[in-house]
């Protein structure tokens, strides 16, 4: 059977046994490490060594994989350059193996022969694949070490229950640094390289479901298995744990950089961003922030998760109060705590209040009873408390924390990041439940982090070029979509008002070039119609008479085919609103039609449909569907559509114009190139 989710992440957890082919006994080359490793740190499973030229000390060694006994190896981790990895992949396959972790680089060029054939046999074989080109996996609780990791020749990571799924090796091992520099234990860890077999989406809803893990970290460049976005929010959902992506890759520079690092492809954005959060992802902003916020999570996994914790400050400083305070309120996902009029056992010299200023030099003890007694509030959820060497006695303080600790969580910080903690104190705090981060600021985006999910993003910015105009666009569209009524001008009499404009076979700007007119009385018609006509014979187009549509709400629906997620249609404001409001509702075609219309709805856009403060409602119903046709088309032989503008009405939608792209591979694109 083929392992996949949390059976696969067990599998690698905590393997009965591991073969490592093309072994080295040479612990200083990466194909020796993962042998040494496994022998030297732990690992009690049976263990296979595969050398082709001789026999390695103090492991079982085989010329090759197909030497050992059909289903008496688990997991096989490959060690050999990439021109083998095929063949040795195929032997493993034959025993039985269940897993393979290649940590060969050369599969970049996704369309070169060795990238082909890889990807020819992670796709027919029950193998899972972890990799090419990746550091490996890390199982901690089985000392499964499956990996030729740095970070192990100088320490090894405390048994704990924070998962990490990292497709760039360079930057895993940095969180895994930082996660044993910081005293977090870890569950495991997957590098997932280039993800010919397994992603990290997979892997990271593997890890949400598994008892012994209660949150997940994740560097994402690209999504190679959005058809796990699906079971990840079902895990997001179902657990209440976090998971933490770092999404990297936004720019245009980030993309190229990630094609060229990994052969990976990497989408918009826009949409990525959309999606993850709709999913339940809580996504951060850079590396430090995914480090803090798997601080706090793994030292404090019972930090409230529910919408918007309250927040109580204890400071040192005033200022550093204020600070934090402001954060909080600034933060939609938190919110401060009402202490003021609660009868608190405070030092006679403080009064309930948030945040609570202790300014005293050398009394240590006054800080640690007001964080302590502070937490007891019934209207807190957290203790945020801010220290300094400059006034207390770091010793005592936490001595004091440790002995008596307080009731609500804690998470402790310093006056300045140039005066932080020594690491043997963050440790003792550590092992009490409380989390250190060096500054209030860092403290409190962390702990909005694991308190609720982010926001969607706001703007898109779909290509425009090479697109074909609407009477092209309709043609591959279903017939029942609802088109204002448009005709070429020699096919019927025309009676105003109406709208004469270029058809859009060569021009798609026509305000631009004056290629659209208005028409409301019959004299108007020939001086229109003789203008419109002057510019489309310029550029070779035609002559279209269309309808004027009725009055509404005016949007532009933008559906581009996501290398990475498939088509996703951007709803944005049309109209004179285009240039006030940058709220957009990021539609993806991975979604049942229920979820496509509350997603619609829910938006900021979908509330201005939706009786905004009284107003008339529109039917978002009908522009739902008109969206799902729309991506439906995009799945289909177009690479890009836009319908703008979209006229809602109170009952129905009016189409006025459109503009699309064929797919390169089709027919029509083909011959366009």
């Amino acid at each position: 059977m083929r392992l996949e989710g949390s059976a696969l992440v067990e599998l690698l957890a905590r393997p009965a046994s591991v073969a490592v082919v093309g072994a080295s006994a040479d612990p200083q080359r990466l194909s020796g490490r993962p042998l040494d490793y496994l022998k030297r740190l732990g690992y009690a499973g049976r263990l296979y060594a595969v050398n082709a030229r001789a026999d390695l000390p103090d492991v079982t060694t085989v010329r090759t994989l197909l030497d050992l006994e059909p289903g008496s190896v688990d997991v096989a981790l490959v060690a050999l350059p990439a021109p083998g990895v095929v063949a040795a992949l195929r032997q493993a396959e034959e025993i039985g193996v269940r897993a393979a972790v290649v940590i060969a680089s050369g599969f970049e060029d996704r369309d070169g022969p060795a990238r082909r054939d890889l990807d020819r046999l992670a796709a027919s074989s029950k193998l899972r694949i972890i990799g090419p080109n990746c550091v490996g996996t890390v199982g901690v609780a089985a000392s499964s070490y499956l990996t030729f990791s740095s970070v192990l020749l100088q320490d090894l990571p405390r048994p704990g229950r924070i998962g990490l799924v990292t497709q760039s090796g360079a930057l895993g091992n940095s969180l895994l640094q930082s996660l044993i520099r910081r005293h977090v234990g870890l569950n495991q860890w997957f590098s997932t390289g280039d993800e010919t077999g397994t992603g990290a989406i997979e892997l990271a809803t593997g890890l949400l479901e598994l008892q012994d893990v209660d949150a997940v970290g994740m560097f994402l460049e690209g999504v190679t298995d959005r058809h796990w976005l699906g079971p990840l929010e079902s895990a997001l959902r179902s657990t209440g744990k976090p998971l933490f992506v770092l999404k990297a890759a936004h720019s245009e520079s980030g993309r190229m950089a990630a094609a060229g690092h990994t052969g990976r492809v990497v989408g918009s954005a826009d949409a990525s961003e959309a999606i993850l959060a709709h999913a339940g992802v809580r996504q951060v902003a850079s590396l430090a922030e995914l480090a803090d916020a798997l601080v706090v999570a793994g030292v404090n996994p019972g930090l409230p998760r529910a919408e918007r914790p309250s927040v109580s400050l204890v400071s040192v400083s005033g200022a550093a109060g204020v600070i934090g305070a402001d954060l909080v309120a600034q933060d939609r996902r938190l919110r401060m705590a009402e202490v003021t009029g609660e009868n608190l056992p405070l030092d006679g010299r403080l009064h309930p209040q948030n945040p609570l200023d202790v300014p005293f030099i050398n009394e240590t003890g006054v800080f640690t009873d007001a964080v302590t007694t502070m937490s007891t509030s019934r209207s807190v959820d957290i203790v945020v408390g801010v220290e300094s060497s400059l006034a207390h006695d770091r010793e005592e303080l936490v001595a004091k924390v440790v002995a008596a600790p307080p009731a609500a969580p804690v998470v402790l910080t310093s006056l300045s990041e140039d005066d932080t903690m020594p690491a043997h104190l963050t440790e003792a705090l550590r092992g009490a439940g409380i989390a250190y981060l060096p500054t209030v600021d860092r403290a409190v985006r962390a702990i909005a982090l694991c308190a609720a999910e982010n926001t969607e993003p706001d703007t898109v910015h779909p290509s425009s070029s090479d697109l074909r105009g609407i009477e092209w666009v309709a043609g591959r569209l279903p017939d029942d979509l609802p088109w204002v009524r448009w005709r070429m001008l020699a096919d019927e009499p025309a009676v105003p008002p109406y709208v004469v404009k270029a058809a859009g076979r060569t021009i798609l700007h026509r305000t631009e070039l004056g290629a659209v007119r208005i028409v409301r009385t019959a004299e108007e018609a020939a001086e229109a119609v003789d203008a419109v006509r002057a510019v489309c014979r310029q550029y070779d187009d035609a002559v279209m008479v269309q309808d004027i549509a009725p009055d509404g709400f005016e949007v532009m629906v933008s559906v581009a085919d996501d290398p990475e997620f498939g088509p996703v249609a951007f709803v944005r404001p049309g109209g004179t609103l285009a240039e006030l409001m940058s709220g957009q509702a990021v539609i993806w075609s991975g979604w049942p039609e229920r979820r496509r219309l509350e997603v619609l709805r829910g938006s900021r856009i979908g509330e201005l449909l939706v009786s905004y403060r009284g107003g008339k409602r529109y039917d978002v119903e009908e522009l739902s569907r008109v969206v799902s046709q729309a991506l439906a088309a995009v799945a289909g032989d177009l690479e890009f559509l836009e319908l703008n503008p979209v006229i809602v009405h109170e009952t129905g939608v009016s189409l006025v114009d459109a503009a699309g792209r064929p797919r390169p591979n089709s027919p029509e694109g083909a011959a366009s190139a």
